[in-house]
């Protein structure tokens, strides 16, 4: 073709096309993909019948890269490359970029890879923790802090200094010298973030995970809360006591009246009476921290629902959270949400509001309470019975109460 005057490889002429028309054919067809490709051979071949299939293909491909090099070609390293790269890789991080960046001007035709290759080879690479060691005392470049600032929230601490080639200490000091979290964002949902969101009760949450009605990150139970529980029931045991942790507590508060206890059976955790899969796992998990503790599952769900017992991940899946909203809808009540939260869970949770309504409408009676507004002396606007727990609590209330007390005191002795 172009570049083979008028032959091929097969050594056949082309006798309708030029060399040139029969590029600019491939060349056109390629750039419409492969149908375009087939499209442009079958045309030259109708016209070139001795040509090869083969050869047209290896034509295209040589078009697409026309400056591709050999694949195998060596590098030349010359004594002056060398003297350049082991001058600047003793220099650390920064003097390895630069000798790379160097280097790569020199040779244009060279690779990243071709470098560090080379490094390995002279052994110029050491362990990341010789590394580590050697970067400890040294100040921290704009460089260093860069990378910083775009892997923090996103990495652990732990992570990032591997990267950085510093300890974790170092890490999370210099985050808190730059205003930074040295805290990463995990995927799903926190159960206190998400309650103060949908509006529901200090444990609702709590109790919609232990129904099964939403599924956690890893439902195991944490080894350090089952060894201290465990302890704590064998010290009941043997005081001849039968007092449980969870004595005094059998009365429903009011965080959990959201959801009542006909919830717990399977029929009424999903529409079509399918439990999910997680759910079940978690079960299974909770079943055998109840045969280590020698109690029943009840016994071990109230303990999670009490916060005795402490889940390995308890982040809510982003799945079981759409799953609720598309089952149990009903639940959130909606005129208590702002706008942002209502278009979050009606476009990308999927909200169904009339899901499950038959367990709302036996909520309405314990619900009645979150209608009333009222007004701390903080100046923070509450609804529910949750004010009486605010204001016992909130200082500005306690002293605007003593106040008012003294003030009817003095009014009495007048």
């Amino acid at each position: 073709m172009a570049n083979r005057s008028d032959k091929t490889g097969g050594g056949a002429s082309l006798r309708f096309f030029s060399p040139e028309q029969a590029d600019q054919i491939l060349r056109e067809g390629s750039r419409q993909g492969r149908a375009g490709s087939h499209a442009a051979i079958e045309r030259i071949l109708k016209h070139e019948p001795e040509l090869e299939r083969a050869e047209l293909w290896r034509r295209i491909r040589e078009l697409k890269h026309p400056a591709r090099q050999s694949k195998f070609r060596r590098a030349a390293w010359s004594p002056e490359d060398d003297r350049l790269l082991r001058q600047f890789y003793e220099k650390g991080w920064e003097g390895k970029q630069y000798a790379v960046r160097e280097l790569l001007k020199r040779h244009p035709d060279w690779r990243p890879h071709i470098v560090w290759r080379r490094a390995a080879k002279l052994g110029l690479t050491g362990k990341s923790i010789n590394r580590r060691r050697a970067r400890a005392g040294q100040p921290w470049s704009e460089n260093d802090d860069r990378i910083l600032l775009n892997l923090a929230g996103y990495k652990h601490a732990k992570v990032i200094a591997k990267i950085l080639y510093r300890t974790e200490s170092a890490v999370r000091y210099r985050l808190a010298v730059l205003g930074k979290s040295s805290r990463y964002h995990r995927e799903g949902y926190a159960r206190r973030a998400l309650a103060e969101e949908l509006h529901f009760g200090s444990r609702t949450i709590q109790r919609l995970i232990v129904d099964g009605l939403l599924e956690v990150r890893d439902p195991r139970i944490t080894n350090r809360s089952l060894h201290n529980l465990s302890k704590m029931l064998q010290v009941t045991d043997s005081s001849g006591g039968h007092t449980s942790p969870l004595a005094g507590d059998a009365a429903p508060q009011a965080g959990m009246a959201l959801v009542p206890q006909s919830l717990n059976s399977p029929a009424s955790r999903s529409p079509d009476g399918v439990v999910p899969t997680r759910a079940s796992r978690a079960k299974r998990f909770w079943e055998e921290a109840a045969k280590v503790l020698g109690v029943n599952l009840e016994a071990v769900e109230q303990y999670i629902l009490k916060g005795v017992l402490k889940l390995c991940d308890p982040r809510i899946t982003e799945r079981s959270l759409q799953r609720f909203c598309r089952r149990n809808g009903s639940l959130i009540n909606a005129e208590f949400l702002n706008q942002e939260t209502r278009a979050w869970l009606r476009d990308a949770m999927d909200l169904v509001p009339n899901a499950g309504k038959g367990q709302a409408e036996r909520l309405q009676a314990s619900r009645k309470h979150a209608w009333t507004l009222r007004r701390c002396e903080c100046g923070r606007f509450i609804r529910g019975n949750a004010f009486f727990r605010h204001s016992r609590r909130c200082p500005e209330a306690t002293s605007a109460e003593e106040a008012q007390q003294r003030s009817k005191a003095r009014a009495a002795g007048a």
